[in-house]
């Protein structure tokens, strides 16, 4: 139950922050997003390294939003993006991945009305969760073995990098895929 009020709390919380249209409301929660982080442990470089990471999307949706807007507004939701990255950094790092998965598995329980198991949709989210460090890891091996070859990563060399990522990944997941079978999970395909 802890983990659901958690994750319904952050997600309010987050979407709240882009009805804010005050300045000093953006500050007061820049307050509570310090709290959060000294109150969850959160290490201040890790937070700042995550947020500088993001900035090209900030910066690339502060200009649309300049261009189609004005520059108040767009600086308006610069700052409403850094809060919310800010905040999903913390939840993310406060959080297991089984926790993510059990907290969409309770909340899934309604569908057990509609003969849906959330058990398989728990599954879903943790092998999903998973994949995306072992995605990352599988790019940056790629990147490193073109670079030792000299291939350059262009729209021209795209499809072939993209051939063997694909089937790099696909391997992971037959692993998966027979780790799951060997350990007797019987799915309702």
């Amino acid at each position: 139950m802890k983990n659901i009020i958690m994750f319904l709390s952050f997600v309010i919380y987050a979407t709240l922050i882009f009805f804010i249209d005050s300045y000093v409301m953006l500050c007061i929660v820049f307050l509570i997003n310090i709290v959060a982080m000294i109150y969850f442990k959160t290490k201040i470089i890790g937070t700042i390294e995550s947020i500088i990471k993001l900035l090209p999307f900030i910066l690339v949706t502060v200009v649309i939003n300049w261009l189609l807007a004005n520059y108040t507004y767009a600086f308006m939701v610069a700052i409403k993006l850094i809060l919310v990255c800010h905040i999903t950094y913390i939840y993310a790092k406060t959080t297991t991945v089984k926790g993510i998965a059990n907290t969409v598995k309770n909340l899934c329980m309604p569908l057990k009305l509609l003969k849906i198991n959330p058990e398989d949709i728990e599954l879903l989210v943790c092998i999903s969760l998973s994949m995306l460090p072992i995605f990352k890891r599988e790019y940056h091996q790629l990147k490193e073995a073109c670079s030792a070859k000299g291939i350059a990563i262009n729209v021209k060399n795209m499809k072939v990098i993209l051939t063997k990522l694909l089937v790099s990944i696909m391997k992971r997941v037959n692993e998966i895929e027979a780790s799951i079978i060997e350990k007797g999970y019987e799915g309702t395909s």
